[in-house]
């Protein structure tokens, strides 16, 4: 197998609407945009590479014979296109190169997750006339679900510190630690509590589009629903929790 060919293969298949199909004939597959076997294929695999990249799950098989990338797939292409260092954390969140000022006033870039990646891909999807797909207010639930939702998580993350002093009662570090575990208390519970007003189908779309950044035909594919079908899902869910909060 050329290593190379197969991984410049799945990178066009982590684009939208693309697909393997046989090529013609076959016994080789292609990489068709738009599913349309009309078109030229953009890349090819051979079938025995096709066979071992589902077997190893890189590779999901479709209703029409049809090979779209798997979860498994699309973490695969997102670790083989990060930053050495970068590739397992590079698949849960966008990393990003900031400008920070160290303790000196120099002015130095750091690399570190874009924590407004995933509210951009939300205020980018479109309507059929390309007009956005989520009001404001749709977009602002989101917003404030997701900031709740990863307040709520930093504390889950971090575990108990062992070597903080014991809480007490009097001013200083012991009561700022208490407040701040005592916001965290407060953020997972409002995000709990908006999610469960949900139906669950909206909650599932609600939860694994806007909090654990899955994509919309992925979430189709896995879920078994019609193209499109979560992006619809999803604006209803936000626009329940715009009216809710």
């Amino acid at each position: 197998m050329s290593e190379r060919r197969i991984g410049r293969a799945l990178a066009r298949l982590a684009a939208n609407d693309a697909a393997l199909r046989l090529d013609g004939a076959g016994p080789d597959y292609g990489v068709f945009t738009k599913r349309d076997r009309r078109r030229r294929a953009l890349l090819r695999l051979r079938a025995n590479e096709v066979r071992t990249l589902e077997a190893d799950g890189v590779l999901q098989r479709c209703e029409d014979d049809t090979f779209v990338l798997s979860e498994a797939g699309l973490a695969r292409v997102v670790r083989e296109g990060a930053a050495p260092g970068e590739a397992f954390a590079a698949q849960h969140q966008a990393i990003v190169s900031r400008d920070v000022i160290d303790s000196d006033g120099a002015l130095r870039k750091v690399r570190g997750v874009d924590g407004e990646a995933p509210m951009r891909r939300l205020a980018a999807l479109k309507g059929p006339n390309g007009e956005p797909w989520l009001s404001q207010a749709e977009l602002g639930a989101a917003g404030k679900l997701r900031s709740d939702w990863s307040a709520g998580e930093l504390s889950l993350v971090r575990g108990s510190d062992w070597l903080a002093a014991p809480i007490g009662t009097t001013r200083g570090p012991a009561n700022a630690q208490e407040a701040a575990m005592a916001r965290r208390c407060d953020a997972r519970r409002r995000s709990a509590d908006a999610l469960a007003k949900l139906a669950e189908p909206l909650r599932r779309v609600v939860e694994r589009v806007c909090l654990y950044e899955e994509g919309l035909e992925a979430l189709e594919r896995s879920e078994g629903w019609p193209a499109r079908s979560a992006k619809l899902a999803l604006k209803l869910g936000l626009a329940q929790l715009a009216a809710d909060f």
